[in-house]
This record gives C-alpha cells, structure tokens and sequence, in this order.
C-alpha cells in the first residue's frame, strides 16, 4: 500500500517533536536553553528524520544512529566551554528516554480518544489532522514533563533573580539558592554569593579574570583592596582562600517582591556544579 507523504510537513513535525524534547530535557535537568540553539539542534533533527526516511535506517544500527543524534542535539544546545562528556551523555540518555516517553504517551492518547468514539473528523480514518497532532503533542508534553518530575528525573530547586553593581556597572545573575552554600566573610559575617566568573568577568578588573596565583597584586591596588574581601575555604585539594567582592548595590527579586540584600561576590569557576545557574546563593 503506497502512502504519500509530504516532506515540508515531515520536517515540521519532527523539528517540532525534537524542539520539545530539548525543552523537556531542559527543564528536567534545570539547564537553561539559548533558544537559537535549540531551534537549530531541533532542525538538524528534522533533516535527519527525513533523510533517514528517504535512505531507511532501522534495526540496532537505526536505534545506535538516533542515540548518536540525541547527543549531537544536546551538544548544540547544552554545550559550553566547561560542559563534561558525562553531563552530555546523561543530558542525551534523558532526552532519549523522554522521545520515547513521549511517543508512547501520544500514541497512548491517541488510542484512547479512538476508544471513547468522539464525534471528532480528525479521529476518523487513517489520518490525522495538524491540529489533533497538535493537541496531543502538547497533552502527551505535559504529562512526560510531570511523569519525569515525579519519578525523580528533576527535583524541585528554589532560584532567585541577583541584580548587583559592580564597579559601577550592573549584572543580573540567575542563582539557584543551595543550602550548602556556607561560605561567609569572617570579619563582617556576610554571607557570599558564588558566581560563575564568565559571567561577569566584562566587569571585573583584569587580575580577577582568572583565579589569581598570587593575591599581592590585588592588594596593592588601594581602590580594589578596599571592594576585596578574603574568604577562607575548604576543598578535596586543602585550605584556600576565596576572592570576595564588596557590591555597591545589590538586589534580590525571589519571583514576588524585590529587597535589598547585603551578600558579598566571589567569582569562580562553577563548572556544572551550579546546575546551569549563573550562581549560588545560600539559604537564609
């Protein structure tokens, strides 16, 4: 039996379906999404998808294939400069096992909306409309997006929005509030908020763009000496000592009221240790 299908509408459903599995994905694992990224990764998915329909591709060399495809579209949308192999393999694995999730919810609708024999066109015959597609596309998203968080694939985290001014220019940070986080200024007692250094090191002077190997070139500089603050830290490799900035304003907006808030700065390379984040704010 011949089927005639319409390569546009192929492309746009699966560059659809890919886009939305890389926002699950996203959300799943609390990583924040450049949405250029995530329009190209989805396309480079749906010109995979036709070319594997026009060429074939299925059996476990099909299945390696896909697998191998879901890490290329992580690595489009996820990867930065610090992004580990692990943290990509396992962003690909979720997003993997959220494709098929996916799937199966909607062919699961599907099949049940057959089975109630509603007065619906779109649910007679063979086909199936764009806006039925539609609707069970975004049903079937809901429900793998609320599946995943309750069987464990995302937990529930607390972020606030940091607005600073540093050397008299203003940052807006993304921090995710982390219990751990117990870093504080023995002299003054303020707490410290950890931030990812690329994040605003446009704002910092040239000796904090890195971690400094020697702290006497910032202390000879009076202006800067005076915005620095030395934090005593703890890590696997021993006792260390945590560049603190002095902000001269800062903000926190926590989703409903934005307040003043008194936290000192402390550059550093968060790696993935800060779950996407810009920063790591303590509980208080």
């Amino acid at each position: 039996m011949e089927q005639q299908v319409y390569i546009d509408l192929y492309f746009l459903i699966n560059t659809s379906m890919d886009l939305l599995c890389l926002m699950i994905t996203a959300s799943l694992l609390h990583r924040k999404v450049c949405r250029w990224r995530a329009v190209l990764a989805a396309a480079v998915g749906g010109g995979y998808a036709v070319l594997a329909l026009l060429f074939g591709s299925a059996g476990l060399l099909g299945f390696l294939t896909d697998c191998a495809l879901a890490f290329i579209l992580c690595a489009i949308t996820f990867a930065e400069k610090k992004t580990t192999l692990p943290f990509l393999l396992k962003t690909a694995l979720v997003n993997v096992l959220t494709s098929m999730i996916l799937g199966g919810v909607m062919t699961g609708l599907y099949a049940l909306l057959n089975r109630l024999d509603l007065p619906l066109d779109a649910l007679q015959g063979d086909g199936l409309s764009v806006w039925t597609f539609a609707l069970l596309t975004l049903l079937a998203g809901i429900a793998t997006l609320r599946g995943g968080k309750f069987l464990g694939f995302s937990r529930r985290t607390k972020s606030v929005t940091v607005q600073a001014v540093l050397f008299d220019r203003e940052v807006t940070l993304c921090a995710f509030v982390d219990s751990g986080n117990l870093l504080r200024d023995p002299l003054s007692g303020k707490s410290v908020i950890v931030a990812e250094r690329s994040k605003i090191k446009h704002l910092l002077p040239p000796a904090l763009h890195s971690a400094p190997a020697s702290l006497d070139p910032l202390l000879q500089d009076p202006k800067l000496a005076r915005r620095l603050r030395l934090i005593p830290t703890k890590t696997a490799t021993g006792d260390s000592m945590l560049v603190a900035l002095i902000p001269q304003r800062l903000e926190i907006f926590d989703g409903k009221n934005t307040y003043p808030a008194d936290y000192l700065i402390a550059p550093a390379d968060l790696g993935e240790s800060a779950n996407g984040f810009d920063a790591i704010i303590p509980l208080e």
